[in-house]
């Protein structure tokens, strides 16, 4: 069904009013949604308009809204961290005092810390000579063991 431009100007101006018959607005909002032209007829009808039709029940309009099938509000998010739910393994502070302890053992013995030691003007050792910080820690912490170990 093909409508005349005076018979789209009539139909718009009615269902801009509020006056075309249930039956019509619905067609009319179907036709809307596929129909270029005849959106383009009903933006220029909404801006030639004064103001917003007045509706008869402003609450009842609002529930139906509310209520439509098509009409979903945004699930809430959950919080980040609630606090009845457990702590993952990754928040915990053991973990993260393991990995900073595993982290220092690496630097240890792959020499890290030799770089810090630097050469004072009273001991001119050569850092050759002198043992590093990480030999020293291993020795120390080997005769640790060591004398746990006779005991």
């Amino acid at each position: 069904m093909t409508w005349s431009i005076q018979e789209r100007k009539e139909l718009t101006e009615r269902y801009v009013k509020g006056e075309a018959a249930p039956e019509e607005q619905a067609l009319y909002e179907e036709r809307l949604l596929s129909d270029d032209s005849l959106l383009e007829l009903y933006m220029e009808t909404l801006g030639r308009q004064e103001g917003l039709p007045d509706l008869p029940d402003p609450a009842s309009f609002a529930d139906q809204v509310m209520h439509h099938d098509k009409i979903k509000p945004y699930p809430r998010r959950a919080a980040a961290y609630a606090p009845d739910r457990p702590k993952r393994w990754y928040e915990k502070a053991i973990v993260h005092y393991a990995i900073a302890a595993s982290v220092t053992l690496l630097f240890l013995f792959t020499g890290a810390f030799d770089r810090l030691q630097t050469v004072s003007p009273e001991h001119e050792a050569p850092l050759s000579q002198s043992p590093s910080y990480s030999d020293q820690l291993v020795e120390k912490t080997s005769g640790w063991i060591d004398s746990l170990m006779s005991k």
